[in-house]
């Protein structure tokens, strides 16, 4: 039960997995939604680097959604 807690506190929060009648469109399995209701499909790399490992803090599009969060209701 912990490592599942520690797991879910290490992933993106937009990382989403693709469903069976979408994998031939997310290769990884996996894609990103991000609050504007863009999606975004993270390259091998990222998802790496960024997505699963508790930095997605520093990837770019994680920055730029939270940032426009902030600008949209008034905090930035």
């Amino acid at each position: 039960m912990e490592k599942r807690a520690a797991a879910d506190a290490t992933k993106c929060p937009f990382l989403r997995p693709a469903g069976a009648d979408h994998l031939g469109a997310f290769p990884l399995g996996v894609y990103c939604r991000l609050p504007s209701g863009r999606m975004r499909i993270p390259s091998r790399d990222e998802l790496a680097r960024f997505c699963t490992t508790g930095y997605h803090r520093d990837c770019l599009a994680f920055r730029q959604a939270r940032y426009l969060e902030t600008a949209v209701t008034g905090l930035a």
